[in-house]
């Protein structure tokens, strides 16, 4: 069901009149998106339907799950001709991308940096990852409330090495742990794949990271000699950061196996979202086991649910950067 929820309240149940529509999302941008296609009569005048307007909010449930999506119209456009026009909404992330912040953290943890955060946009808070690090100092000057919150998990990433993903999740902000698997479903070509495409490229390979400190000597390394041996060496510098151990932090650098891009399309399963892990057993491409999904689109139209997945081997993190404090 699709309900558009005016301004003042008042809510209607569109899903007749929303002829196709997609859910998306993607571990690089954060915010989902929901759009629908709306038929679209201004002349008709045996066609009544509410006007959908800037600022409107848009719920979708879906089946025994609920509701999945609840967010909000940032923008419209208004059209003569008869047919459908296709409106947008994002969820509450959007409130964490589009706002700036300026803070100055010391002696305080990821999670204590998130509350702090949503906060003050009078967002609610679902689940935080209890990293447990203690970043020592944070300056953020005039980043968006997104950047702000990767970038403190990063701090505790380069600690603890765990990948931190956030999420919107009934309404409220979650930040997981990348290690959430599609429980209960295998995408095959023998039972759900339409089409898949794999692509791969050593350009992201990293297998020998020298480490320097502030004054520019190398102070060690850390390298993984089975990649160094099959592909060659490609190396990256990294220097020491305080408050991280060293090791650690060029550990978090390291990226031993070449880039794959794959692309499924797939009958639809509503739990297959940016960030999770799904079981694959394709004969076509050879792909078996676990692969992380980096974006999904979903479709809904004439009755038929149909997602569109790219994915990789292994999960990313959404890396931010912030200033500390000089010694």
């Amino acid at each position: 069901m699709i309900k558009l929820i005016k301004q003042n309240g008042t809510i209607y149940d569109i899903s007749k009149v929303c002829a196709r529509y997609t859910w998306s999302g993607s571990s690089s941008q954060a915010a989902r998106a929901f759009s629908f296609d709306y038929l679209n009569a201004p002349y008709d005048k045996t066609v009544q339907l509410p006007a959908v307007e800037t600022g409107d909010f848009i719920s979708f449930e879906y089946g025994a799950e609920g509701e999945v999506f609840y967010g909000q119209i940032f923008g419209i456009e208004r059209s003569s001709q008869i047919g459908t026009i296709t409106f947008t909404a994002y969820d509450a992330m959007k409130h964490f991308l589009e706002s700036t912040g300026q803070y100055n953290f010391k002696n305080i943890t990821a999670e204590a940096i998130t509350l702090q955060v949503c906060a003050d946009v009078q967002i609610p808070v679902r689940w935080l990852y209890p990293t447990g690090v203690v970043i020592k100092s944070m300056i953020c000057n005039e980043m968006s409330l997104y950047d702000i919150i990767m970038a403190a998990y990063t701090k505790a990433h380069r600690i603890t090495g765990d990948k931190y993903f956030p999420m919107i999740y009934k309404h409220g902000l979650g930040v997981y742990k990348a290690e959430w698997i599609v429980s209960g479903f295998t995408l095959s070509d023998k039972n759900n794949i339409f089409n898949s495409d794999i692509t791969e490229t050593m350009n992201s390979i990293k297998n020998q990271i020298k480490i320097y400190d502030d004054k520019g000597n190398q102070v060690g390394e850390v390298k993984n000699d089975g990649s160094i041996s099959k592909f060659g060496i490609f190396s990256e510098a990294y220097t020491q950061e305080e408050g991280i151990d060293p090791q650690t932090g060029a550990k978090s650098k390291i990226h031993v196996l070449p880039k794959q891009e794959i692309k499924i399309s797939a009958l639809g399963d509503i739990n297959c979202l940016s960030c999770y892990f799904v079981t694959i057993t394709d004969g076509a491409t050879g792909l078996s086991g676990r692969y992380w999904i980096t974006s999904d689109t979903h479709t809904w139209e004439n009755g038929v649910h149909k997602m569109d997945l790219s994915l990789r081997f292994d999960s990313l993190m959404d890396e931010r950067e912030a200033e500390e404090e000089k010694a």
